[in-house]
């Protein structure tokens, strides 16, 4: 052989060398994988991925908002439907010591104003993947646009210590 070719060929066993190389080198590196759950869009699907519920499209929705610390949060729902108010809460908040609780209630009006009043929606329940709150009623709550959730100490008519508000 002479010089040109000699160079061509070991040229050519270079280069595979390099490529099989490169190949084990590949293959060594961990893959990055995507994963296949897929994100919830709206806190609306975050929601009812977290509780594995499904959210009626024919209710009213408020997004409830923390007070506190920023840390949690809720979705609440409402509807009047042939004669019976219903009222629900599906909240991310942390879990509790001792005898403290978490209650629910709706609001009319602001504080000060001629129409302001209050009712207790009743005691939060803990639930896969946070706290639920179910609440049924013959009278029709549709004016009390206000949502709060208190941590309380005491079961009472009286709120104490606002964790979480929201509208409709």
């Amino acid at each position: 052989m002479d010089m040109n070719k000699k160079d061509i060929v070991i040229g050519i066993i270079i280069l595979a060398i390099l490529a099989l190389a490169i190949y084990f080198w590949q293959a060594k590196k961990p893959k990055l994988s995507v994963p296949e759950e897929t994100v919830p869009t709206s806190t609306e699907e975050t929601y009812e991925t977290k509780f594995n519920v499904t959210i009626p499209d024919d209710v009213e929705k408020a997004q409830l908002n923390d007070v506190v610390d920023g840390t949690s949060s809720a979705l609440a729902t409402r509807k009047y439907d042939k004669g019976i108010f219903m009222h629900s809460v599906l909240a991310d908040l942390p879990e509790l010591e001792g005898k403290d609780f978490y209650e629910g209630w709706l609001v009319r009006g602001k504080l000060g104003d001629e129409d302001f009043d209050f009712i207790s929606t009743g005691k939060m329940k803990i639930a896969k993947g946070g706290w639920v709150l179910n609440f049924d009623s013959s009278s029709d709550y549709s004016d009390y646009e206000g949502v709060v959730i208190t941590l309380e100490k005491v079961f009472d008519k009286n709120p104490e210590e606002h964790i979480l508000e929201g509208s409709f």
